[in-house]
C-alpha cells in the first residue's frame, strides 16, 4: 500500500513547494539542491500502474 506522503504526486508537489521556497529566499544555484541533479536524466512519468516494469515503459516509449 502507497502512504499518502510517498504518492509521487505528492512528491511532485513537495519539489515544487522546495523550488518556490528557494526562489523566495534568492538562493544561488550553486547551493541549490538542483546543483547536485543538474546532469541526471530523471523524468516522472504518471498514470502508470504500478505493476510495471522499467523494460515496459521502456517498451512503451520505444513505439
Amino acid at each position: 500500500m502507497v502512504k499518502k506522503r510517498d504518492s509521487p504526486l505528492t512528491k511532485v508537489k513537495l519539489i515544487n513547494e522546495l523550488n518556490e521556497r528557494e526562489a523566495s529566499l534568492g538562493v544561488k544555484e550553486t547551493v541549490s539542491w538542483h546543483s547536485e541533479y543538474k546532469d541526471s536524466a530523471w523524468i516522472f512519468i504518471g498514470g502508470f500502474p504500478y505493476e510495471l516494469t522499467e523494460g515496459d515503459i521502456v517498451c512503451v516509449f520505444s513505439q
